[in-house]
């Protein structure tokens, strides 16, 4: 909990000099800013010459400069020795920029930068309390939102050059409506929050007025997150409010790392060689394999339970000492986390790098869980997703393609051992799915949660009753076989789980999500296998009242609504790209309707004349698709 009076550090900026200005969330409300006195550093590598020489060359231009040794990669068993120069902002730039254009010096230890670098010496971590070091999962009261939305014939707006019809404004606890940009300022000056949440473009919209006075903002359209999660993103990464809002999650996991990094004096070379070995053709094989999955039988199935392993890849990461120094590593102890599956062997001597902080952000999670912290738990599992990605992307500073392959064959052994336990104990496998399975019990000997309880003991990770179905229903492919991603059924507890489906995709117009929805509403009525033939009649039959209001009657407009997100570097002439370069100013997403001729019609240039009835039905049509077979009419 936090204390009463406490500032709390939102951002930070270098100012010039040796002089770092916070910007800190006051008590009261509003924002502060704050001097520090803070020296830069740079960190250079020496290139043909004498790390001593080179330091005592360097305290010739008017900055400090020492010799320290460093943990070289890729295995981080070799100590080399680094100058380190330190002094005013634009002197340490230019010094270190000045001996990397004479050839004898590189720069090391770039990442995630000298800003944050500075606030890791100052004990400054961004979301926490001025003058101490919090939790990441302290709760703090000073900080206080206020979200700004606004309205426009379609819903809420998606471009700034729409003219909204309303504002709503929730500060305080409380929430007003009002029809103006000052109207909205207004509220905004008297409530006086520390941070205003709004979509991009009523941000910019708000900015546009000579009235606006400056905020720190949070865009939701730009953050897989909320504004609760930002704050454990800032608080794990030590990168600071403007680093982290918008940032990706590799970015937050790498901040993290490489915090880690630092505290072991693991040297950050972009340009160390991590160079495979060579192997076989025959070990490629074995070993360049994804997770696995299943390709299901389509259908409904009654009685199906779905165990879910808990962070299955970050736990395995851990469990196993995974990362790039440890993997195939020669050393007294080492271990193959998956015989048998073409993986790779781990040194188990010292910790990895990776599985250190993939450990410790696990048990974040598990205690983020316990406490009820939803929001929390939801970012740090973001980064745990993108923990596993990150070993093999090239780019990545603390990447190997041989820990990714362990990781995803120890995942696979993982996966066949909870489906032999299932079997075992009598149950019939429906599907698989990386972390998932779904049983149904045939001759069972156990409950579904001794079942879960076997699979732990057996493979060490944590597994989870993740929900018990009625019946579970598996769509179809165009070739027939069973949707790998896709299914939904109704739940025991009732209501119903919905997964990959049209009814639950972001990119699907209202009409057609209420139209499947309603349809899967309509299934959910059978209880047991003998009232399924009705439930699926009934269901086709929300369809065709959808299709016909389509065809025949006035749908309305604000249903037909499309919304997209853009890739700005990709050249497709999709629909949703057409509407976008439309606009004078372009945002994250885009909204459109499907106007007459097939034309996209963007919202901000006001309702269509027209609409393109067929092809809001063939999107209906789609999405009918992934419902039970239609029963054949009874003739006459």
């Amino acid at each position: 909990m936090g204390r009463v009076g406490e500032r709390l550090i939102l951002d930070a900026e270098p100012l010039g000099g040796r002089l770092l200005q916070l910007t800190v969330a006051s008590p009261g409300g509003g924002l502060e800013a704050l001097n520090v006195g803070a020296a830069a550093r740079a960190y250079l590598l020496p290139i043909n010459t004498d790390a001593s020489t080179l330091a005592r060359g360097v305290e010739a231009e008017g900055v400090e400069a020492w010799v320290e040794d460093w943990l070289s990669p890729p295995r981080y068993d070799r100590l080399v020795e680094v100058v380190v120069v330190e002094g005013g902002w634009e002197g340490v730039g230019r010094v270190a920029s000045a001996l990397e254009a004479r050839g004898v010096a590189r720069r090391v230890n770039k990442y995630p930068g000298p800003l944050v670098e500075v606030l890791w010496r100052l004990g400054l971590r961004p979301g926490c309390p001025l003058g101490r070091v919090c939790g990441p999962l302290e709760d703090y009261e000073v900080l206080s939102l206020a979200v700004v939305e606004a309205y426009s014939w379609h819903g809420p707006i998606s471009s700034p050059v729409e003219k909204p019809g309303r504002f709503k404004v929730v500060c305080g606890g409380w929430e007003e409506a009002v029809g103006s940009v000052d109207g909205a300022l207004d509220v905004l000056r008297g409530c006086r929050p520390h941070v205003v949440v709004a979509r991009s473009p009523v941000r910019l919209i708000l900015e546009g007025s000579s009235r606006f006075r400056e905020y720190m903002w949070f865009e939701p359209d730009r953050n897989l997150v909320g504004p609760r999660g930002l704050v454990v993103w800032m608080r794990l990464s030590w990168l600071p409010y403007t680093m982290a809002h918008g940032a990706p999650i590799g970015r937050v996991l790498t901040a993290a790392e490489a915090r880690e990094a630092y505290r072991r004096r693991y040297l950050l070379d972009e340009r160390a060689p991590r160079h495979e070995r060579f192997r076989s053709l025959r070990s490629l094989v074995e070993s360049d394999m994804p997770g696995a999955a299943r390709l299901p039988e389509p259908g409904v199935y009654w009685g199906v339970v779905q165990l879910d392993y808990s962070s299955l890849y970050p736990r395995l990461i851990s469990m196993y000492n995974i990362s790039a120094e440890t993997v195939d590593t020669p050393c007294e102890n080492t271990l193959d986390p998956a015989p048998g599956y073409g993986g790779h062997r781990m040194c188990m001597d010292r910790r990895g790098l990776v599985s250190e902080v993939l450990g410790r952000l696990v048990a974040l999670r598990d205690e983020a869980r316990r406490r009820g912290l939803r929001e929390e738990q939801e970012a740090i599992k973001w980064i745990l997703v993108s923990g596993f990605g990150y070993l093999g992307f090239r780019n990545s500073l603390f990447g190997s393609i041989a820990a990714y392959e362990t990781v995803t064959a120890a995942a696979r052994r993982a996966l066949a051992a909870a489906e032999e336990v299932a079997v075992e104990m009598g149950y019939r496998l429906i599907h698989s799915l990386v972390d998932s399975i779904f049983i149904q019990p045939v001759e069972p000997r156990g409950t579904p949660g001794e079942v879960a309880w076997e699979i732990e003991r057996r493979t060490g990770v944590p597994v989870k009753i993740e929900a018990e179905y009625t019946w579970l229903y598996i769509p179809p492919t165009r070739r027939g076989h069973g949707a790998v991603n896709k299914y939904y059924g109704a739940l025991e507890s009732g209501g119903v789980k919905l997964k990959g489906v049209a009814a639950v995709r972001r990119d699907t117009p209202e009409i057609v999500r209420e139209a499947q929805a309603s349809a899967i509403a309509r299934l959910a009525e059978a209880r047991h296998p003998g009232e399924w033939p009705g439930a699926v009649e009934r269901a086709w039959g929300e369809i065709g009242r959808y299709v016909k209001l389509l065809r025949e009657g006035t749908p309305p407009i604000e249903k037909l609504v499309i919304e997209r997100r853009v890739d700005p570097s990709s050249s497709r002439n999709t629909p949703w790209r057409r509407a976008w370069v439309k606009s004078p100013i372009q945002t994250p997403t885009v909204k459109y309707v499907v106007a007459g001729g097939g034309r996209p019609h963007p919202v901000w240039q006001g309702p269509p004349r027209s609409i393109d009835r067929l092809y809001y039905i063939t999107l209906l049509q789609r999405a009918a698709e992934e419902l039970p077979k239609q029963p054949r009419q009874r003739q006459p």
